[in-house]
């Protein structure tokens, strides 16, 4: 299967892209590790973000806010 191929199914059965699920992935592998207290750093670092300002903007878009002020805010709800 070619690559634009198997991007076109993989859109058409999702309903997203390769990289817009990818991220959906990391911010549901990244919460519970993020709220038992592991660090940012090594959360972006292990989820194989480049720096942790990267992983940090990515978080801040899907989510409206940067991880740490994301949690104070769930801890409030």
């Amino acid at each position: 299967m070619s690559r634009r191929t198997f991007t076109r199914i993989f859109r058409r059965e999702t309903g997203l892209s390769l990289a817009a699920w990818r991220q959906q992935a990391c911010i549901v592998t990244a919460l519970p590790r993020l709220s038992e207290g592991e660090t940012v750093t090594t959360v972006a670092l292990d989820l194989g973000y480049d720096s942790v300002p990267a992983f940090t903007t990515m978080f801040k878009r899907i989510l409206g806010a940067a991880p740490k002020a994301y949690l104070r805010l769930a801890g409030d709800a």
